[in-house]
This record gives structure tokens, C-alpha cells and sequence, in this order.
């Protein structure tokens, strides 16, 4: 997996403390450079998911982040908060394990606050076994803390 990944992917899954701090620098560039660099690391996030590669996806989220994950995806409908970035890899290792198409589009994205950041995207599920299929809408809230993602909530979008 690690040859298809681009080279900032294969940075913060080798050296996640590195990244990190590149992440908090980044945070000090002018408006419209940081910017490109926030849209630049989201579009790398929805590529590292639509390709599978969760290592990539979750390698900037803290040991002890708070995850609210997409409504649709859990029991019922309803999302329970998930704490912990093993716990919120294995909740999307099960997603993979009942869905074999999984992929993500960037609607739009803007720095609410610095360190605080808002995506709308479209989340896209099916089963080839079963013919289950899931198409939804998220506005996702990802908080940084010291380069690192410390907390996310995907909201349908309706209920946002």
C-alpha cells in the first residue's frame, strides 16, 4: 500500500510527530496559504479513503480523540461518540467489513476558526453481496490540538 500512497501520506503514517508539527506551522501562514494547504490535506484524506487506506486517513488523529461518527453507519441510526483512534479504526474497519464500496466527495470546506475546520461531503456505501446501499450528505467538524485531530463530528447534513 505505501507505494501508492503520495509522500505526505507516507510522512505522518512514518512520523505522525513530524507531521504534527508541520500541521501547527501550517497554522501560522497567511490566509490564503493555509488555505491551499487545508484543501490540499482534505483532498488527500477523501483520496486515502476512496482508495482504502484508513492507515492514511487516521494517521493525525489523536490516541485519544473524541469521534462522532455518520448517523446512517451506526445501530438504529443513532451515532455514539467513540473515543480513542483504535476505536475509531476499528468502527471504520467494520464499515469496510459490511460495505465494499466506500467512497467520500469534498463539497466544500472552510476554516471556521484556526485549528477548527468544516467539510461537507458525500458519503457514498454499497454491498455487492447484499445490494445495501447508503448515499448521505455530512457537515464534519474536525478540531485540532497540537497538529493533531482531537476531536470530529459528521452530522447529517439536515439535522445540522
Amino acid at each position: 500500500m505505501s507505494q501508492s500512497r503520495p509522500l505526505a501520506d507516507r510522512l505522518e503514517i512514518a512520523a505522525p510527530e513530524i507531521a504534527a508539527l508541520l500541521a501547527r506551522a501550517a497554522g501560522r501562514l497567511p490566509a490564503p496559504v493555509r488555505s491551499a494547504v487545508l484543501q490540499s490535506a482534505f483532498d488527500r484524506a477523501r483520496d486515502a479513503f476512496n482508495r482504502g487506506d484508513m492507515e492514511a486517513v487516521f494517521a493525525l488523529f489523536a490516541t485519544d480523540v473524541e469521534y462522532g461518527p455518520p448517523a446512517p453507519l451506526c445501530e438504529g441510526g443513532r451515532a455514539q461518540t467513540i473515543h480513542g483512534r483504535g476505536a475509531v479504526f476499528e468502527f471504520w474497519r467494520m464499515v469496510r467489513e459490511r460495505f465494499d464500496v466506500n467512497t467520500i466527495e469534498n463539497l466544500s470546506l472552510e476554516e471556521a476558526t484556526p485549528g477548527r475546520f468544516v467539510r461537507r461531503a458525500r458519503l457514498r456505501h454499497r454491498s455487492s453481496a447484499s445490494g445495501e446501499q447508503l448515499e448521505y450528505v455530512i457537515v464534519q467538524t474536525t478540531e485540532l490540538q497540537h497538529g493533531r485531530v482531537a476531536r470530529q463530528v459528521n452530522v447529517l447534513e439536515r439535522d445540522a
